[in-house]
């Protein structure tokens, strides 16, 4: 088999990745790092909530104070702690992860999601070229090592455009599954209601209902407040910077960390929200539920959406392989091919942010938004009949 220029730049970036999680894997000692974090490093998180709500009554896991007595009595050599702040519904999910040792759970669930998240991607990608760019994707190798659940919430998004023509119901099931993580959801609404998938609001919104009020229910309603009160800490801890800032690419964190006031922080936030959300819109309302439409709606999400952290960037494998296919079938226009390269780089960029405070992602996902906009307005002058979408 031949591979073409591109391909082999991938597996160079894929070989380089593998070598580099080899040898951080031999820095280890036991389960820490040299740092004093556990490998699986956030999985730590749900792990622990889970083990304590088996013992203790389930709002407790909020308490931060005793979810740090916990873990330290657990891992005395642990540095600092992980505070659950997920709802309900990602709680009783994960609680079956507590019956098991640690390392067996963190396995079982990388393993698990993972094989989701391909599985997802299978059904909207499947030409060679993608898949060396999932193979080689920094987002899949950062989160084989991290834990996060961004592999969970990835394939949700992807499956609930994945479905959307041909299972609206079904996609709207898993549209609402995300409620486990509701910012990352932020713009669905808006391209459903474009594209007028009433079937598939009508089964995200029953789904979501039902997956927040049940989970609720069975470990009691006072989680629901204790997750209100959790996130209202995540926001504190943003603007005080008692999280690493770093971490998270949005604008308004960025903005914070550059001394802007928080009104300011906000304003600017809002104002780049609505913008990418009109975008939106008019794509979904002209091109209907395309790839173009869908890499349009990923990249606006992570603009519009003021929280969340770089290993949510796993999110950006689909916008990446329909972009780089749509380039290879057309033709890359002037700027692009750069773009695409930070957006498969874009993982790693929060390490950037880290030494010089700039984050690129940004710019990258306005630029290549902006990209997908002139692409669907070429190609509706085109084919100016294929201009009306069909209610779903």
């Amino acid at each position: 088999m031949k591979l073409s220029r591109l391909e082999r730049w991938l597996l160079a970036a894929l070989a380089l990745q593998v070598a580099g999680g080899l040898f951080w894997l031999t820095t280890y000692r036991g389960l820490f790092d040299p740092r004093g974090m556990p490998i699986g490093n956030d999985f730590s998180a749900f792990w622990f909530g889970a083990r304590f709500a088996l013992q203790h009554p389930a709002v407790d896991a909020y308490d931060l104070v005793q979810m740090g007595q916990f873990q330290h009595a657990a891992w005395p050599e642990l540095v600092g702690m992980y505070a659950w702040v997920y709802p309900p519904a990602f709680l009783l999910l994960v609680l079956g992860f507590g019956l098991l040792p640690y390392l067996p759970a963190f396995l079982v669930w990388t393993a698990t999601t993972l094989v989701t998240w391909l599985a997802a991607l299978w059904q909207n990608v499947r030409d060679r070229t993608s898949l060396w760019l999932l193979a080689a994707f920094p987002g899949l190798w950062l989160g084989l090592g991290q834990g996060q659940n961004q592999f969970l919430t990835a394939a949700l998004g992807a499956l609930g455009l994945g479905l959307l023509r041909k299972r609206p119901v079904w996609a709207g099931v898993c549209i609402g599954l995300l409620c486990i993580k509701p910012h990352l959801a932020l713009l669905f609404p808006v391209a459903l209601v474009a594209a007028r998938a009433w079937r598939t609001i009508a089964a995200a919104a029953v789904t979501a209902i039902t997956v927040t009020l049940v989970p609720a229910a069975v470990l009691g309603w006072n989680t629901l407040f204790a997750w209100r009160d959790a996130m209202g800490w995540v926001a504190t801890a943003i603007q005080t910077k008692q999280l690493p800032v770093w971490m998270f690419p949005a604008p308004y964190p960025w903005l914070l960390s550059l001394g802007l006031p928080d009104v300011a922080a906000w304003a600017v936030q809002g104002a780049i929200s609505v913008a990418a959300a009109v975008v939106v819109y008019r794509l979904w309302r002209g091109e209907g539920p395309t790839p173009l439409a869908y890499s349009a709606l990923i990249l606006a999400t992570f603009l519009a959406t003021p929280y969340y952290a770089m290993y949510d960037l796993t999110w950006l494998a689909l916008p990446l392989c329909w972009l780089v296919a749509e380039g290879i079938r057309t033709g890359f226009r002037r700027g692009e091919r750069p773009l695409l390269v930070l957006l498969f780089l874009l993982p790693y960029a929060s390490v950037i942010a880290l030494v010089v405070d700039v984050q690129l992602a940004p710019f990258v996902l306005a630029g290549l938004l902006w990209h997908v906009w002139q692409r669907s307005v070429s190609a509706r002058s085109a084919a100016p009949e294929l201009r009306t979408p069909v209610a779903l």
